[in-house]
């Protein structure tokens, strides 16, 4: 009696667990700021591209041309991007002798565009993943 008393407890613990177990996943659903960004008003001038723990700043050749970041990483092998990381729903950029950006991505038309805000100031400045139309973004 004993041993089904614990198996019931055993069985009624795990479906606990599984039914109330917490997934992020549900409440951020793959907004990730990893990758290459365009910033609107200088698409032929820049672009920013997200590693998992550095950010770097990319330029065109002039032409609206970018190199990929091995390239552009090989062209400027002093370059050792900038450091990032999330505090709280805040993108923490260490611009370097103690001097941050911190700024809240807002990811919309599917985590295709990010309107970045800071404080109670609205939109500070709208990024779009390279290779996305952003005209196709209401």
């Amino acid at each position: 009696m004993q041993n089904v008393i614990r198996l019931l407890i055993l069985a009624l613990l795990v479906l606990t667990l599984a039914l109330c177990s917490s997934d992020d996943s549900k409440d951020i659903p793959d907004k990730t700021i990893i990758g290459r960004w365009i910033f609107v008003g200088f698409e032929n001038q820049i672009r920013y591209e997200f590693t998992s723990d550095k950010l770097y700043t990319i330029y065109s050749d002039g032409n609206g041309v970018f190199p990929t970041l091995e390239e552009f990483l090989q062209q400027n092998p002093n370059i050792t991007g900038l450091d990032w990381y999330y505090e709280g729903d805040t993108v923490v950029v260490d611009l370097n002798f103690g001097n941050f950006s911190r700024q809240v991505p807002n990811f919309k038309c599917d985590n295709n565009v990010i309107d970045w805000s800071q404080d109670e100031n609205p939109i500070q400045s709208t990024y779009f993943r390279d290779g996305y139309d952003i005209t196709d973004c209401k």
